[in-house]
């Protein structure tokens, strides 16, 4: 009778542990699902993180990302040796990645996501972007805009590569412009332009992440670091979908 008490108590115990190990899982999922307001979200995660919120290893894919205003086709990454701050703290939504020995990273935008961004950039109600249409193909970015400055409703073409820069931001690399019709200065077309750079601003993504390439594909392009992640194969997975 004893031994059989014995047991009940050491898998009552485990059971304590598997939905405590649980629940700190899904506070950690919830708040990048906060964060980022996915479309969906898959964290896959190595085993049980220590008692500071340190994983060994930790993959997330999220589809249909916001950051800051801008709408991600895809954010993945791939962390090991993460430092968090202490589990306790996730619950009550305060999540800090305080370190990684190795983050890997995807971002992959649409052409239309920036079209859109660049839209809803505000700055000034006289002085704005309007009915634009920037293509993103292998050779780079090209297409046309609407700038408007006072009175005067501009329409600039653009031809420009594009380039990472300070490991989180996408912008023109020598862009190309034309004016159409109109004979303006200079500097009204370095201020047009620096009104939508840059295209793409990781900065206030809450993970120590530096992206070195730029890949571009018809329609979209994806930014990334040197190696791509892969998902961690045997781990224990969560899932959701919005």
């Amino acid at each position: 009778m004893k031994k059989v008490f014995a047991v009940m108590i050491m898998l009552l115990s485990l059971v304590s542990v598997s939905v405590s190990y649980a629940d700190e899982v899904d506070d950690l999922l919830n708040f990048y699902v906060k964060k980022f307001k996915p479309e969906k979200a898959l964290l896959v995660i190595s085993g049980k993180p220590d008692a500071t919120g340190m994983f060994n290893d930790l993959y997330m894919d999220l589809k249909g990302v916001n950051i800051d205003k801008l709408r991600l086709a895809a954010l993945t990454f791939r962390m090991k040796g993460v430092q968090f701050n202490k589990p306790s703290e996730w619950k009550k939504g305060n999540v800090e990645c305080e370190s990684a020995m190795q983050v890997l990273a995807t971002a992959s935008i649409l052409e239309k996501d920036i079209n859109r961004s660049i839209e809803n950039k505000s700055f000034g109600s006289d002085d704005h972007w309007h009915d634009v249409q920037l293509a993103i193909n292998p050779k780079g970015l090209s297409g046309k805009g609407y700038y408007k400055a006072g009175i005067l409703d501009v329409l600039i073409n653009i031809d420009s590569g594009l380039k990472i820069v300070k490991g989180k931001e996408l912008w023109l690399n020598n862009p190309k412009v034309k004016i159409n019709k109109l004979d303006l200065p200079d500097y009204m077309t370095k201020q047009a332009l620096s009104k939508i750079q840059p295209l793409v601003n990781l900065n206030k993504f809450p993970l120590p992440v530096t992206l070195h390439k730029v890949q571009l594909n018809k329609g979209s392009a994806v930014l990334s670091t040197r190696t791509l992640p892969k998902e961690l194969s045997g781990g224990i997975r969560y899932t959701y979908t919005k």
